[in-house]
């Protein structure tokens, strides 16, 4: 075999070594119950390998289902170490971002965007839940409900409470007369 024909033969090898250790999977059976997330993978046409570590950028997870996409790396090309970078899943993605926009998003819809020009909005088809011990504080030049607010503990301003005010207007009367009926619980 010539120089030439050998070197080709070798860069080949090495093609193929370097191709070996990425590849597209299609992934089932996440598991998100454990120290780290774990899927099964289709590293080939019907064959699949169990347990394999799913990569998550910290601060942020997910729990895709079945048929998501995912880059696997055969680390140092070794097929018996192979772990999934973050994952994607065509069929949920939310798409139509602008430029510069950021977003967060689930299956169902609901999506969290930051916008290239400091605004952001918040969408969800249920109930938004915030539990904090410390308190929620708005600053802002106004902040407008569309619809009902109910509270369980007072509602307060800076003049006062509310039950400090249905507690004046129970008592008060128009020179001598009767106080108001039916009286402010």
């Amino acid at each position: 075999m010539s120089e030439i024909a050998e070197l080709r033969a070798q860069i080949q090898e090495l093609h193929n070594i370097i191709r070996g250790m990425m590849r597209r999977v299609t992934m089932k059976n996440v598991n998100d119950g454990g120290k780290t997330q774990t899927a099964s993978i289709e590293v080939a046409d019907g064959v699949w390998r169990d347990g394999i570590e799913v990569m998550q950028p910290y601060g942020f997870a997910s729990h895709v289902g079945d048929g998501a996409l995912g880059l696997a790396l055969a680390l140092g090309g070794d097929e018996g170490d192979i772990m999934l970078m973050p994952v994607a899943n065509p069929s949920a993605r939310m798409g139509k971002l602008d430029e510069n926009e950021v977003g967060l998003y689930n299956a169902a819809g609901d999506k969290f965007v930051l916008g290239a020009g400091g605004e952001m909005t918040l969408k969800s088809g249920q109930q938004i839940t915030i539990k904090t011990d410390a308190g929620v504080f708005i600053t802002a030049q106004i902040l407008k409900v569309e619809g009902d607010i109910e509270a369980t503990g007072d509602v307060k301003d800076h003049a006062g409470t509310m039950q400090e005010m249905r507690d004046k207007y129970n008592v008060h009367n128009h020179t001598g007369g009767p106080p108001p009926t039916p009286l402010m619980d």
